[in-house]
């Protein structure tokens, strides 16, 4: 296996009729700077979509599920139709020769959620199993801190149960769980209970700077614990326009362009994953372009 960093962009960007133009600019800038350049199939690809990517003949990772009807739910005793989703999906990884995936798995609900941005938004999507009672002000549906309720508490066990299921279910692939936005009951919020599940992490940027500021943390200081565990082999990389400034209500995911004004300080975020060994990162970023990737190189080696 190459030791080059492995780069890749989110599949969206290759849904337009210059895909093919995006995706040479995107390998001569790669090799420029060394990186080995690939897709990162999202979990709201189409079939066309991720068709397309395949033909491009890059290396291919996956935001799991892929063309399925739900998202993954572990963190629940009933499980057969996330096995059988995961199953779906391990299928089209194999097919497509993919070993590395990231999938969100913990949420506080049993209500199956479906899958997102094909038949269904992602607020229509999440909605589904909605529990207001988890959320930090009424009407909101950012998340409060429930992490020290005995409710939790069960869910977090089931999920290390499954998890460990899923390693030994499935050892030619790497499912990566991410750390989750922290809204509609997603649970795997907090550094210390992420690296304590003892699974490979794909650590998410924007993700990690809301929870920070939702529960009052240092960016940083989280990162630190998260590189420290070993266990981060997957970073999602992207910009977050918000400060701790911003009011709470206006608050929302990032995917944003990396040259995007930002207070997050990716540079230092993008050394203390490099420093921990991390070897591929993913521009989780609609709009992604070749320009991420210059504007990557400046953090990978400042």
């Amino acid at each position: 296996m190459s030791d080059k960093l492995r780069l890749h962009l989110s599949s969206a960007p290759f849904g337009g009729v210059n895909y093919k133009a995006v995706f040479d600019e995107c390998v001569v800038a790669a090799e420029h700077y060394g990186f080995e350049f690939g897709i990162q199939l999202h979990n709201s690809a189409s079939k066309i979509e991720i068709e397309r990517c395949v033909e491009l003949g890059a290396p291919l990772s996956a935001h799991a599920p892929l063309l399925t009807a739900y998202s993954l739910n572990l963190a629940q005793s009933e499980t057969a139709l996330e096995s059988r989703e995961l199953g779906r999906t391990a299928s089209l990884m194999r097919r497509y020769n993919i070993t590395d995936a990231v999938f969100h798995g913990f949420r506080m609900s049993d209500i199956p959620t479906p899958a997102f941005n094909r038949e269904k938004s992602f607020t229509e999507a999440m909605m589904v199993g909605f529990r207001p009672e988890l959320a930090a002000r009424p009407g909101s549906t950012l998340n409060r801190d429930f992490t020290g309720e005995i409710e939790f508490a069960e869910r977090f066990g089931i999920l290390h149960k499954n998890l460990s299921l899923m390693r030994t279910n499935y050892p030619d692939l790497n499912f990566c769980i991410e750390n989750d936005f922290p809204s509609y009951g997603m649970g795997n919020m907090l550094s210390e209970n992420v690296v304590s599940l003892e699974h490979p992490i794909c650590l998410d940027t924007g993700h990690l700077w809301i929870t920070s500021y939702l529960f009052n943390r240092d960016f940083h200081n989280e990162t630190a614990i998260y590189a420290a565990s070993g266990l981060v082999e997957m970073v999602h990389l992207h910009a977050s326009p918000f400060t701790m400034e911003t009011p709470f209500e206006q608050w929302a995911d990032g995917h944003l362009p990396l040259r995007t004004p930002n207070q997050m300080d990716l540079p230092r975020f993008v050394r203390s994953c490099r420093d921990a060994g991390v070897r591929l990162f993913v521009l989780e970023i609609p709009s992604g372009s070749v320009e991420d990737i210059h504007e990557f190189a400046k953090m990978w080696e400042a």
